[in-house]
């Protein structure tokens, strides 16, 4: 804002170097320039100030599509002041030369001529085109208008005024039709949510049932392996048995082997005993039935006396064992008469 310091008959003015000041005596322009410093009287003076940077101005604009649905064309335009005398000769800039303000809002209508410009541009084209279209690639076609439209506006130009850029931000229809539009789009993404989710639970599905196949394959082959380990046990403590009773068996047959050795032995020691003890005892008897045959006849040969001698000699020797003796007269009559006969015989011979 212009600096404007006071004096008792003068003033003194101090501009910024955006700020471009027009100073009017008489109805003539007798000052301009930008940043410019000054002292000026102020009964005989009129100024202006006029921005010489680029302006920024932001407006709405309510249209109508083809298919009689109101949008909201949001945009922001770029301009600058490149005529100050075309644009102060169109449009209030004067200061007030107390407080160095503007006495109006030149940029506030500035913004109400531009939009007013930029609106038919904008009115031709989206109402050659249905709600859907407008809102969905608008945006884009109406800043290409309006841009072209507005550089080739000959009033702009007459104003002292220059397009540096546009800019629509979107082209939004009313918040309930927003809405609806928004509500097929809306269910198709939750649509597509939905089935991912679908998706997303049967691919669970799918990995649990891979997984319980898993767990079951493994259950089965850990069944096979046990039953093979049981089968192997099994034959193992089978082989163990049979080696154990063919062990036993060959012990045993050793045993009996060795058995039947002994007996064998045993027998033919046996036999061999008996054959010796058969043979002293039939030599034995050989010797005794010789001794008796001899002793025999020599009883026969002996007289009567030797006979009874020894009788009585036997006798004598196994006296210790005979419990009871019996004997008769007749028994002894007879031995002694045959004693004294022999004897008898014996003298006379």
């Amino acid at each position: 804002m212009t600096s404007i310091s006071h004096w008792p008959f003068v003033s003194h003015l101090r501009a910024e170097p955006n700020e471009c000041i027009l100073h009017y005596r008489g109805g003539r322009i007798v000052r301009r320039g930008s940043g410019v410093a000054y002292w000026f009287v102020p009964l005989s003076a009129a100024i202006a100030q006029l921005p010489v940077e680029d302006v920024e101005t932001t407006f709405v604009l309510t249209e109508r599509t083809a298919d009689y649905q109101d949008v909201a064309v949001q945009t922001t335009l770029i301009y600058r002041v490149v005529d100050p005398e075309a644009a102060a000769a169109r449009v209030n800039f004067a200061i007030s030369l107390r407080s160095g303000a503007w006495v109006d809002e030149p940029l506030t209508r500035l913004s109400s001529v531009w939009s007013q410009r930029a609106r038919r541009s904008a009115r031709q084209y989206l109402a050659t085109v249905p709600l859907v279209d407008a809102v969905g690639g608008g945006a884009e076609t109406v800043r290409a208008r309006m841009e072209e439209a507005l550089r080739a506006d000959t009033e702009i130009t007459a104003m002292g005024l220059a397009l540096v850029s546009v800019q629509v931000q979107q082209v939004a229809p009313a918040p309930e039709v927003e809405r609806a539009l928004q509500t097929p789009m809306r269910e198709s993404i939750q649509q597509r949510a939905d089935e991912a989710v679908f998706a997303r639970r049967a691919q669970a599905v799918e990995n649990e049932r891979a997984i319980k196949e898993n767990e079951l394959a493994t259950e089965i082959e850990l069944a096979r392996r046990q039953e093979d380990l049981i089968r192997r046990e099994g034959a193992n403590r089978l082989l163990d048995a049979q080696q154990q009773a063919e062990s036993e068996r060959v012990r045993i047959e050793a045993d009996l082997e060795r058995q039947a050795l002994a007996a064998e032995a045993y027998a033919r020691d046996q036999r061999t005993r008996a054959e010796g003890d058969a043979d002293a005892r039939r030599l034995l008897g050989v010797a005794e039935a010789d001794a008796e045959e001899k002793r025999v006849s020599v009883w026969q040969d002996a007289p009567a006396r030797v006979i009874f001698g020894l009788a009585a000699q036997e006798f004598a020797g196994k006296i210790d064992s005979i419990n009871h003796l019996n004997l008769s007269p007749d028994l002894l009559g007879s031995t002694f008469q045959q004693l004294l006969r022999d004897q008898a015989d014996h003298q006379a011979a």
